[in-house]
């Protein structure tokens, strides 16, 4: 099977600036990550076990040797060969089966497949939003950092209270936490992402989102991909795997044939000769039809409900993934229009506003920032489960 590979179908959508790539990070884990080896080593088992059954039957021979009671009698020796047949359509049935079986296979490990490089984007997704996060907070930092110092050059000059000091290095010290935090967690992410990658070290420093597009139609995009999900297509191939156990099951109904070649001696005679035989088809695969049949039924009604919850599951990640893209935007037009951190800067220096009045306002700047980059993590997390697919 000809599969897309990530780095081909991400690699003109993002910009990044960190030591790796989003492509050349999944492409790494493609390639690293155990449990796709184990995975794909099950599914080739699998094929493997699925191309067994298809030669006819093993020959059987006999030999036999018999001592006669009496001398007059003598010795005999008795040998037979027999080869049995299928039905000649069976052979080509179950081999048809068999395909299917091995393509339903393939389709599901591309769909575990899929589901180990989601969470890899997800790791990669959450690692940007902390990678944007730091930055933010380095920033918020520095800026604690110049107003204690200055709160504490006023208070020695007698230009401001304790009071006004102590608010001043609060602030520092939850700056320096908030900042300690997300490295922290930032470094659970790393470990993850190298765990995921087979214990293999990567980096990525980017803090540029990929430039991840819904489609404009939710139903014509449905309709026009649901027949290349894994999961939809693996029933799919199982559902023509069982039509030709039907099949399979009617030429296995019908008479088998047996040939074979059979040699006697004894004292005097000899004889040679071949023979042929044909099975009565009385009862021994009495059912099996009716069972394929309702098999076939069982699996065809887990594929429309499958598609059904697919359709609505993939629905509600377009509607959020939609919904979460208008706050990030409302939010970065507001921003981009409505940042006042210098003109309270500004004012705090001035001894406009006090330094609570400043950490109050800047708050509710700094506020909107995480809402905003929450809502273009969701947005994106969204997207790439819409869309986990495409990664085969």
């Amino acid at each position: 099977m000809k599969r897309l590979t990530i780095l081909g179908v991400l690699m003109m959508a993002i910009n990044v600036a960190g030591q790796n790539s989003i492509p050349q990070i999944l492409e790494a884990i493609e390639t690293n990550n155990l449990m796709l080896k184990s995975l794909r080593a099950q599914a080739d088992a699998q094929i493997m076990a699925n191309k067994t059954g298809l030669n006819p039957a093993n020959p059987e021979v006999e030999y036999s040797y018999q001592w006669g009671n009496t001398s007059e009698l003598g010795n005999k020796q008795e040998f037979h060969i027999r080869q049995s047949f299928d039905f000649p359509s069976a052979y080509r049935y179950r081999k048809m089966m068999h395909e299917h079986q091995n393509e339903q296979a393939e389709r599901q490990y591309l769909h575990a497949y899929n589901q180990v490089m989601l969470s890899a984007q997800q790791i990669i997704y959450r690692l940007i939003a902390h990678n944007i996060l730091q930055a933010e907070y380095q920033k918020r930092l520095g800026h604690a950092e110049q107003i204690a110092a200055a709160y504490h050059t006023k208070f020695d000059e007698g230009a401001a209270n304790i009071l006004e000091r102590n608010k001043a290095d609060i602030n520092l010290l939850n700056a320096r936490n908030a900042l300690a935090q997300i490295q922290s967690e930032k470094q659970l992410l790393e470990e993850q992402l190298v765990q995921i990658n087979g214990g293999n070290s990567l980096e990525l420093n980017s803090k540029e989102w990929p430039l991840d597009q819904l489609p404009l139609s939710y139903d014509d995009w449905f309709n026009a991909n649901a027949d290349i999900i894994p999961e939809l297509a693996s029933l799919q191939e199982g559902v023509e795997a069982n039509r030709y156990n039907e099949k399979l099951n009617k030429a296995l109904s019908l008479p088998k044939i047996t040939g074979g070649y059979s040699a006697e001696t004894g004292a005097v005679d000899k004889f040679k000769g071949f023979s042929v035989g044909i099975s009565i088809p009385l009862w021994e695969n009495k059912n099996t039809v009716k069972q394929a049949k309702l098999s076939t039924l069982a699996i065809e009604s887990q594929m429309a409900g499958t598609r059904l919850q697919l359709y609505h599951g993939l629905k509600a990640l377009y509607l959020k993934a939609n919904n979460m893209q208008t706050v990030a935007n409302d939010y970065r037009r507001s921003l981009s229009t409505l940042n006042n951190t210098d003109l309270l800067q500004m004012a705090l220096d001035a001894g406009e506003i006090n330094i609570l009045e400043y950490m109050m306002e800047v708050g509710i700047y700094y506020e909107a920032i995480e809402n905003a980059l929450n809502a273009e993590l969701e947005y994106h997390l969204s997207v790439a489960q819409l869309k986990a697919f495409h990664l085969n």
